[in-house]
């Protein structure tokens, strides 16, 4: 599991809501609200377990963004596929708040940082 308690084995749920506009096509992200921060910190340490277990391949948490932070990310995510249409022959990711170039057939250990 990717989160446990002592007294009941399921984190305490304050409340859950569907982010975004209802579109047919898209799948909108889900907001959790939980009771404590501590449960919040141990699921986001163990939230890439979530990558091992079949039908949740596709599954990411992250933790709280504020305004700035998800229109800063939107702008490198819009710079990063810039920079990889721009050089198709590299593979470029997002390493803290950085565009970084990685090996392709490697653990993902950045080459340069640009």
């Amino acid at each position: 599991a990717v989160v446990s308690t002592q007294s009941t084995g399921k984190p305490a749920v304050k409340d859950t809501c569907r982010i975004g506009i209802k579109k047919n096509a898209s799948i909108r992200p889900i907001k959790v609200t939980l009771n404590s921060s501590d449960v919040v910190t141990q699921i986001l340490r163990r939230a890439k377990m979530l990558r091992t277990k079949e039908g949740f391949k596709s599954v990411y948490l992250c933790p709280d963004k504020t305004l700035e932070e998800r229109l800063a990310y939107k702008k490198l995510l819009q710079e990063l596929k810039l920079k990889s249409e721009a050089e198709p022959d590299k593979s470029f990711v997002i390493r803290n708040n950085k565009i970084v170039s990685v090996l392709v057939n490697s653990q993902s250990v950045p080459v340069t940082e640009t």
